[in-house]
């Protein structure tokens, strides 16, 4: 295994593919942030309608999530994510169809989350853990770290199609791109076979259900899983309404889609800076700082007026954050479970994230047009970070469970 954390092209090929990809299969919760003006604008919808379909397609995903989970512990990951890349532009296309009543926008986004639904973090980030081990926390951020550039460059790619396509074309041009971009690497680079540690296909059901009750059973996993509740909570609201929280602050659309490029950047920073500290440092002590950021970011919003300045320093911190979380989601699925369970246990984790990015944003809006101010969703944030960080510290140390998949 430790062979495997070379430079070899083989290696490397396999760690852009999932880079790539996995850039690209989040960018639609980034898309919606850019898109909440425009559409409703268009459409009359509030902000909560629309920020309702992240929360649909959260629904959705928990239930895709665990059976994608446990087809990427069975089967190839090649073999897994083509035709989940297909889903996905599929589905991304069908969003410019929507347009008039809001049922139209939600059930986009089902037909969207449900084609989709194989060309996930899960599948690349299975590949990951499976080829490096010594410098594995740097080799997942690298490959989560990405996307840290598209957030960046988003809103104006969004600005930019909406002016020449109109409402639209966003989002099949935004398809037909992602499509070339991430398939042709992953059918270049993606093995044509499993793991060498794949079992007997006769020994799989039960140890599939053997693995469920374990995992199921340890309290481990429901700190875990809680404490990422909590976290992407605070993510997902930022994720959906900072730039609307931007316009509220004066700023206009070009101002705040500037604003977001330092997003990316700082993502790219967490996600790195995270990785490298998982392999230095131990785990609950990364784990608990990084989920201290969305804190600091809430207590911002509370404390200091936004201008531009203040906006920039404001995008900065919540990429940094935005960077560290699925950084940790993913190691911590490896580190406290080894890779024979990865699967199961980031299907699982990575759902709850998602359901709570998919929820709280629709909070979040809901609350703002009940109020017309994202204070109390703020101060609720900062508390629920609280336990999120009391609950990781209170894990014990990982476990060596590397030897269960050799």
């Amino acid at each position: 295994m430790a062979s495997r954390d070379s430079g070899s092209f083989r290696s490397l090929g396999i760690l852009f593919a999932a880079t790539m990809a996995i850039a690209i299969v989040g960018v639609h919760f980034h898309v919606v942030g850019a898109m909440v003006k425009p559409l409703g604008d268009a459409y009359g919808w509030s902000r909560g309608d629309i920020a309702f379909a992240l929360t649909i397609s959260s629904v959705v995903h928990p239930f895709t999530n665990i059976f994608l989970g446990m087809l990427v512990d069975r089967y190839s990951a090649r073999s897994i994510a083509l035709p989940g890349i297909a889903g996905w532009a599929v589905g991304t296309a069908l969003l410019g169809f929507v347009g008039g009543p809001i049922w139209t926008w939600y059930a986009g986004y089902v037909l969207f989350s449900l084609l989709g639904f194989a060309a996930s973090s899960i599948v690349f980030t299975k590949l990951i853990v499976e080829n490096f081990t010594k410098r594995r926390g740097l080799a997942l951020a690298t490959s989560l770290a990405g996307a840290g550039i598209l957030v960046s460059i988003i809103p104006t790619i969004v600005l930019a199609l909406e002016r020449h396509f109109g409402i639209a074309g966003v989002y099949p041009a935004i398809a037909a791109c992602a499509f070339v971009l991430m398939f042709i690497p992953c059918w270049l680079f993606l093995p044509r076979s499993g793991s060498a540690a794949t079992p007997p296909m006769s020994a799989v059901p039960s140890r599939q259900k053997a693995d469920w009750r374990e995992v199921v059973g340890s309290t481990i996993l429901w700190r875990l899983l809680f404490a990422f509740l909590f976290v992407a909570s605070c993510v997902g609201t930022f994720i959906v309404h900072l730039q609307p929280m931007l316009a509220d602050a004066g700023l206009s659309r070009d101002e705040a889609a500037t604003v977001a490029l330092f997003i990316g950047p700082a993502m790219i920073a967490g996600r790195l800076g995270t990785g490298l500290l998982f392999d230095i440092l131990p785990t609950r002590l990364v784990a608990a700082c990084a989920f201290s950021l969305p804190a600091f970011a809430c207590l911002w919003l509370l404390a200091i007026p936004l201008d531009y300045g203040s906006a920039v320093a404001l995008a900065l911190l919540i990429g940094v954050a935005m960077g560290s979380e699925v950084d940790v989601v993913a190691y911590m699925s490896s580190r406290y479970f080894g890779l024979r369970r990865y699967g199961l246990v980031f299907a699982i984790l990575i759902s709850t994230y998602g359901f709570a990015v998919g929820t709280s944003s629709w909070g979040a809006g809901k609350a703002f047009d009940a109020a017309g101010s994202y204070d109390g969703v703020l101060i609720a944030l900062i508390a629920g970070v609280a336990l999120a960080v009391a609950l990781v510290i209170s894990l014990g140390r990982p476990p060596e469970l590397e030897r269960e998949t050799s």
